[in-house]
This record gives C-alpha cells, sequence and structure tokens, in this order.
C-alpha cells in the first residue's frame, strides 16, 4: 500500500486531467489526419547548412519517423516536447560530415539543453569530428546556460544577440527534502540502510544535506565542472584559472561583456547571422540559404551502407528501474531481461552493449537483470557503457559486464541499499478520522501495512534484509570487477556517489568512452570489425506513439503557462515519481539535477 503517492498522484490527475482530456481528442484526431501519408526521402540540395536547434528533450533512444509529418517541426503549441535520440542525433552529424552537400553546420541550442553532462560530451565529440573534416561550425543564442554553452564552444565562431545573456557562473545541485511536509501530514517514513554515504534517504528524513552527502555531492560536482572547463578552455584557448575568475564575477553577463570576456566572439541578431552563415556556406548575397533542420536530415539516406549477417546487439536501460515492462523513463526488468535473451540466443549476435543511464531502483528488478547479464557473457561479450548516470541499481547491472566504459562526468557509484516502510495510521486518524483494528493468524502478518506502527522485531528483520542485500551487491561488485575481497569494495561503496573520472582510479569503470567505444572494442573482441550492423533493443516507442505523447504532454504544457501554480504542479509531479512505495531499493541520492 502506498497512500502517500497515490494520494500524489490522484490530486496532479484532478488539477490537470480536465484541462487536458476534451481539446486533445481533437488534437489528436487532427494529428492523426496529418500523419497520414507515404513516407519521404528528403533531397539535400548543394551548398546546404545543417541547423541543430536541440530545444527539445534528449533521450538515450528514440525511433525515427517514417511520416513525412514531424511534430517537433511543427511544435503545435510552442513547447518543443518531442524527445530527440541521443544517438540518431550523432549518426546523423557524422552522416552530415562525409555529405558533399552540407558545407557546415549552424547551432543554435537555446536556453538549456535537455539532456546530462555526460551526454553533451558524447555530442560535442560528434561536433569536433564534424569540425575535423575542415567544415564550419557556428553557433548563436539569444542567452545561453553552461550546457548549452559548452556545446557552443566547440564552434569556430559563436555570436550572441547584443542585449543577450550568457550564464557562466559554476554548476550547483539543489536536492529538495520532504521530511517537514512529513511532519505536517504526519507521514512516518521507516528507514533502513547500509552505508555511510547512502543519502538516497536523507529527503525523507532530514531538512538538509548531511556532512557525508554535501561533500561527495561537492566531490563529483567539482568533477563535472573540470572536464567542463578544461574542454571550453581547449576549445577557446581560454586559460582554466581564467575561466574559474569569470564564472567568480562573471554571473550573466550581456552579449557585449561576454566578447569581452573572450566568451564569444562577436555580437549579432539573427538576420545578420543568416547572412554569415550564408557567406561561410560559399554563397552569394543574392543567392538563397538552405538550411536544412536536424529532423529533416534524419530523413536522408545514408550513404554506403550495407546489411550484414553479424550484429552487435545495444541494449538500452533508460530511467528508473522497475519490475515488469518498460515504459518512458523507467527500466522494466521484464522488457530488459527479454532483449537480453533474445540477443543471448541469437546466433548472429555476436556481442551484447548494455547502455546505462539510470540511478538504479527497484533492487529485486536490478538482480533479476544482473542473473540475465551473467548468463548473456558466459555465451558471447557483454559490455557496459554508461552514460549520464549509472548509479546504484545501475552500476549493480553494469559490474557483471566483461568491461565498463564511462564518461569523466559521469556519475556512477553508490553502491549501496535501503528499505523504506511508511505509517499513515497517525496522519489517517487525524486529518481524516479513520482508524484501523487488526485480526492476525500469526504476530507479524501485519507486516508491510502502513496503518500499523512495526515493532522492534519487525524493526531488527527488516535492518538484517537489508543488510542482506548490501552484502549481495558488495558481492556482485566483487566478483564482476574481480576485487581481492569484500572489504575492498566496502571500503568504495558505503552508497557514495563517484565521478567517472574518479571511479577509474578505484576500478569501478575500466575505459573512458561512449556507446560508440564501446561497440568498436566488442567489435573488435569478436573479429567482425568491418562486417556487422547494430541492433537496439528493447525496441523505443513507435513513432506514432510518441507523436501522441508529444501532443499530451505539448498540450499539458501549454495550460500551464501563465499558471501562477505552474511551478508547485511540476514539483508535485517529481514528488510522484520519486517517492518510493515500501520496498528495498538500490537508488542513488535524490532527483540530481545541476545547474
Amino acid at each position: 500500500m502506498n497512500f502517500l503517492k497515490s494520494f500524489l498522484a490522484s490530486l496532479l490527475a484532478v488539477i490537470v486531467g480536465f484541462l487536458v482530456a476534451i481539446p486533445l481528442i481533437f488534437i489528436v484526431l487532427g494529428g492523426i489526419v496529418a500523419s497520414v501519408g507515404q513516407p519521404k526521402e528528403v533531397t539535400v540540395a548543394p551548398a546546404s547548412v545543417l541547423q541543430i536547434k536541440l530545444n527539445n528533450p534528449i533521450v538515450e533512444n528514440v525511433e525515427s519517423s517514417p511520416f513525412d509529418f514531424d511534430f517537433g517541426e511543427l511544435d503545435v503549441f510552442g513547447s518543443g516536447t518531442s524527445n530527440m535520440g541521443l544517438y540518431q542525433i550523432i549518426d546523423n552529424i557524422d552522416k552530415a560530415a562525409a555529405d558533399n552537400n552540407i558545407k557546415g553546420i549552424y547551432l543554435t541550442p537555446g536556453l538549456g539543453i535537455q539532456t546530462g553532462w555526460a551526454n553533451l560530451s558524447t555530442l560535442r565529440d560528434a561536433l569536433i569530428r564534424f569540425k575535423d573534416t575542415g567544415k564550419f561550425i557556428y553557433a548563436y543564442a539569444e542567452l545561453m546556460t553552461e550546457d548549452s554553452y559548452y556545446l557552443a564552444s566547440v564552434a569556430d565562431s559563436i555570436f550572441v544577440a547584443p542585449e543577450g545573456l550568457i550564464e557562466f557562473n559554476g554548476l550547483a545541485a539543489n536536492p529538495m527534502f520532504y521530511a517537514g511536509m512529513f511532519e505536517k501530514l504526519d507521514v512516518k517514513p521507516k528507514i533502513f540502510k547500509v552505508g555511510t554515504f547512502k543519502s538516497a534517504v536523507e529527503p525523507y528524513i532530514r531538512k538538509d544535506m548531511s556532512e557525508p552527502s554535501r561533500l561527495q555531492t561537492e566531490k563529483y560536482l567539482g568533477a563535472i565542472w573540470d572536464v567542463f572547463v578544461t574542454d571550453v578552455s581547449a576549445s577557446r584557448n581560454i586559460p582554466v584559472s581564467q575561466l574559474n575568475d569569470i564564472a567568480d564575477s562573471f554571473m550573466f553577463g550581456s552579449g557585449k561583456a561576454a566578447v569581452k570576456a573572450g566568451l564569444v566572439d562577436q555580437t549579432a541578431y539573427d538576420s545578420e547571422m543568416l547572412d554569415r552563415v550564408k557567406a561561410a556556406a560559399g554563397l552569394e548575397s543574392q543567392e538563397k540559404l538552405n538550411l536544412v533542420s536536424l529532423s529533416k536530415y534524419m530523413k536522408t539516406p545514408k550513404k554506403g551502407s550495407r546489411i550484414s549477417s553479424n550484429k552487435v546487439a545495444v541494449i538500452f536501460a533508460d530511467g528508473t528501474i522497475n519490475s515488469g515492462k518498460s515504459s518512458s523513463g523507467t527500466v522494466g526488468s521484464s522488457s530488459v531481461v527479454k532483449a537480453l535473451r533474445k540477443a543471448r540466443k541469437d546466433e548472429n549476435v555476436k556481442a551484447v552493449v548494455l547502455r546505462i543511464n539510470s540511478p538504479g531502483g527497484s533492487a529485486l528488478a536490478s538482480d533479476m537483470m544482473a542473473e540475465e547479464i551473467k548468463l548473456v557473457s558466459e555465451a558471447k561479450p557483454i559490455v557496459a557503457s554508461m552514460g549520464n548516470v549509472a548509479a546504484s541499481g545501475g552500476y549493480y547491472i553494469a559490474a557483471p559486464c566483461d568491461k565498463i566504459f564511462a564518461r569523466p562526468n559521469t556519475i556512477t557509484g553508490s553502491i549501496g541499499i535501503f528499505s523504506i516502510l511508511w505509517e499513515f495510521d497517525q496522519a489517517l486518524k487525524d486529518n481524516l478520522g479513520l482508524t484501523f483494528d487488526e485480526v492476525e493468524t500469526h504476530d507479524h502478518s501485519n507486516l508491510g501495512n502502513p496503518t500499523f506502527p512495526l515493532d522492534n522485531i519487525e524493526a531488527a528483520f527488516m535492518q538484517q534484509r537489508t543488510e542482506k542485500g548490501y552484502g549481495t551487491f558488495i558481492n556482485i561488485v566483487k566478483e564482476g570487477r574481480k576485487f581481492a575481497d569484500s572489504t575492498s569494495v566496502d571500503a568504495i561503496a558505503q552508497g557514495r556517489v563517484w565521478s567517472g573520472q574518479d571511479a577509474k582510479g578505484i576500478n569501478l569503470v575500466d575505459e573512458f568512452g561512449d556507446l560508440y567505444d564501446a561497440i568498436s572494442y566488442v567489435s573488435e573482441q569478436v573479429g567482425i570489425t568491418d562486417d556487422y550492423r547494430v541492433v537496439r533493443y528493447p525496441k523505443a516507442k513507435s513513432p506514432f506513439e510518441q507523436m501522441l505523447d508529444d501532443l499530451s504532454q505539448s498540450y499539458t504544457d501549454k495550460m500551464m503557462e501563465g499558471n501562477p501554480l505552474a511551478k508547485e504542479l511540476k514539483q508535485l509531479e517529481e514528488m510522484k515519481k520519486i517517492i518510493p512505495e515500501s520496498g528495498t531499493y538500490m537508488l542513488m541520492p535524490f532527483s540530481l539535477e545541476i545547474k
């Protein structure tokens, strides 16, 4: 039972549901009519420029749309919520690098890119590869935050609106704590944990960060910033010390101030930028500039590709780990196990890459997947590729793999476990006048019932169960990573979160690299370097399913614009996602948002 989570879900549904239901019917019908048609291949004219906006959420993997209609391009409500696949974006940047009709990239990243720092590094590498072919990259924005500037710093020239703003004041993490809310509601979370640093439980029992939690957060936040300034320094030829001085004093600088600080090359308005891009493409002033959007360019054929019988399977574990089927934002153990089993039994699949972007979740679901990963490793090579975060349960499923790849700014580790049970008896009595009685066949038949408090024996049982789970986690890491003993693992575990940079030095990660590096490695291991194709599992949502989701989310976002409760409603939605049901979890500390 999970009264609180159900309450939050119901409250959110009541507030938002009536705004969406009736108009959405007509919008969906209109979208269906507009979408029907034959797939149309896009042809790129000579001297074209690829425009990359990146104003939509970037996820690990999406299906390419076969429809000529593109909801992300049309953006009916102006919210730009249509998801973009990280590796679909990168594949097309690489394709453009080899396309003689594409002369350059016009990068307009906008205010904030909706992905994590490790994925930004991977995108940045793709832009550098493009630039290394001799083609140009121009970047332009009216407003930039650190993440969008990080990508823009690759460009040959960066432009910003004269009265625009650039945020360059360092990074921050601001976890939310619920203990005060629980006190007001008379809700009592009962926590059982192992590990000095297992601070995933802190939001439920504290009103601020513990010192160990603050220490680890400062450490990995600093590591992400170090990658940022090192990369920007190399691209912009500005010393790291100078970049840190700018961050201390610059805050939100105008376009002109950004030019003076060396962060930006020139100021310009949008119309001026189009003239600059046209000239860079080798066009005369009277000629038409052909800007090709990324979504349209994805529909151009890839030259020189052929189908091989040899396959490398990439299995995506993107989201919070739960039992059951995968859905948007969740890793369903049954879906991933099915995909792993399919790859293991397919003789044409020569190797497997497990792509992990997960803060963890259910301990049981993590263990179910880890067992299937062991079976795959007995049959063929399997390596892990870590995205933005592969922590706690996300690390649990990485540990049995033959090799682990991560970015230096990946968030990983958090080898720890906790259990949580909820007590609502006082809340229901005081606030709703509800009381409960009990009849049991045995002394502890009501264990886990949120309407009755735990006794000492039950609390001891839960703690022992949690400690046993921690021992299992330690053993998975010891065997998978070939540590000498459990004590060596425990010394770097205790629920502590590490950056990829630090994780490599303590044997939690083998190599720095992205998904492409992992695929290249396994193809070499099985001797199919020049003769294989990549297959992705589980299958992403169909374009039609994605379109319906986009329509619904876009309309909801649009209706919330200007609503004085919009911020609170968003926080309520986040709370609904991260307040767990009663159970045992391998989950990293709080909902991580770095700004």
